[in-house]
């Protein structure tokens, strides 16, 4: 399955100190492992062969920062010692993940994600 809601460069652009041993298809499996628990929290899907709307990222940009933050929060806490301290890696780290959090949140709600697939 391919990548839909976000990208490996969007990633790296969320996140500047991420490993460099992190090569774009790890960086894609991060973003196969976020957009699954998106969509399962959703209930819904703009993936795959028979997707129940249509992902646009313009439309859909909570989708989007969800998949990107998730991902590179996963990305930080694979080696976060390419920050320039483990506080620094812990303080993005916690700031990626409240917005994963704050985003599922209101994914988890039926009425939004109905509003987000009708758009």
């Amino acid at each position: 399955m391919t990548v839909t809601y976000t990208t490996a460069d969007i990633v790296k652009k969320r996140v500047k100190n991420i490993s460099s041993s992190l090569a774009d298809s790890d960086i894609e499996e991060n973003i196969l492992q976020a957009e699954s628990i998106i969509d399962s929290v959703m209930k819904r899907t703009a993936r795959g062969t028979s997707p129940d709307f249509t992902f646009d990222s313009s439309k859909h940009g909570i989708i989007r920062d969800c998949a990107t933050n998730y991902a590179a929060y996963l990305c930080v806490i694979y080696d976060p010692s390419e920050f320039p301290s483990m506080e620094t890696a812990e303080m993005v780290a916690n700031l990626l993940w409240n917005a994963v959090q704050n985003a599922l949140n209101m994914l988890s709600d039926s009425r939004f994600v109905e509003y987000l697939a009708s758009l």
